[in-house]
């Protein structure tokens, strides 16, 4: 794996991948290949890793990562992609390894640790016990500790997972909603783009739990989440913001756009909640779009909460922006 040390203005913004306890400098022209060959530019070395498993192409400011028909895919803030254009501070997972990509200038400060960083001592720890299960010399024992390093890995990966899903939705969960949407008003201020916020409300769910039980109202929450994520975009982020409450973050969206994502899930909802869940569901939509005058994450919730309420006291069963 060849690293490179930046030079010239200290000011410019630079291209990372961090891994472990590394950054490798994305030049451009260039093309960065990641796989378990040793003549890959980023080799990890486990089972579950291609030889050849993804391409990082980079032209000027755009950065993009593809999948090269690798066996287990490729993930970018765990949702499996094919193609995507790297945004600062995504998580790319591939196999048990994540690699994060940032955008930087020298003179700014390095990437916090965190229990979630790349740079933490846990995939350190993990990288120091690759090397040591590289030397043994005995092959069968070899294969055995890849093995069990293996099973350790999915169950690491599991975990992560599990700490941003909300159980009931299989949806992402409030702590990972307001992580995201921070990182996207920062990414949006940066580099002048819009994005916007739908806040969902199952209409009378409280009639649903006082008719029918809560846990026909837990099984109403888990089929229209499912209805969500069938009828969003890959790269869109649909999270449990609270009780009957659903956010769906809408990365690089105009209003118009996010108007009409809305209305196609209203109608989804609507149209197949009969056939879900036996009884007759609909959702109230409000809308808002990241504006570069706000102050705060707050004042785009607070116009999707204010467009949410409008939508209720309009009769329900609509969307607002």
């Amino acid at each position: 794996m060849s690293m490179v040390n930046p030079s010239g203005d200290a000011a410019q913004a630079r291209h990372y991948l961090f891994y472990l306890d590394k950054k490798m400098l994305i030049e451009s022209p260039r093309i960065l290949r990641i796989g378990r060959d040793s003549s890959c530019d980023l080799v990890l070395e486990e089972r579950t890793v291609s030889r050849v498993h993804a391409e990082i192409v980079r032209e000027e400011d755009q950065v993009i990562l593809r999948d090269m028909d690798s066996t287990n895919g490729i993930q970018v803030n765990y949702r499996r992609v094919k193609e995507h254009q790297l945004q600062d501070e995504d998580r790319i997972t591939i196999g048990p390894f994540i690699i994060v990509y940032r955008v930087l200038s020298d003179e700014g400060p390095a990437p916090v640790r965190s229990e979630e960083n790349l740079l933490s001592e846990t995939l350190v720890m993990e990288s120091k016990i690759a090397g040591i299960l590289q030397s043994i010399k005995d092959e069968t024992i070899r294969n055995q500790l890849f093995e069990l390093k293996h099973i350790i890995n999915q169950s690491k990966e599991k975990l992560s997972r599990m700490a941003h899903i909300d159980r009931l939705t299989l949806l992402y969960n409030r702590r990972y909603f307001d992580d995201v949407i921070s990182r996207e008003v920062e990414r949006a201020r940066r580099y002048s783009q819009s994005f916007c916020l739908l806040l969902l409300d199952i209409d009378h769910f409280k009639k649903v739990n006082d008719v029918h039980g809560h846990q026909k109202g837990d099984q109403v929450l888990s089929e229209i989440a499912s209805i969500i994520s069938d009828n969003i975009r890959m790269n869109d982020i649909a999270a449990r913001y609270g009780g009957e409450e659903m956010a769906v973050i809408l990365p690089e969206t105009s209003v118009d756009n996010a108007i009409t994502a809305a209305e196609k899930l209203r109608s989804a909802i609507q149209e197949n909640s009969i056939v879900r869940t036996g009884l007759e569901i609909t959702v109230s939509i409000g809308v808002s779009e990241f504006k570069p005058v706000d102050n705060a994450v707050e004042d785009l919730i607070a116009r999707a909460d204010s467009a949410l309420y409008k939508a209720k006291e309009a009769g329900r069963n609509r969307v607002v922006h």
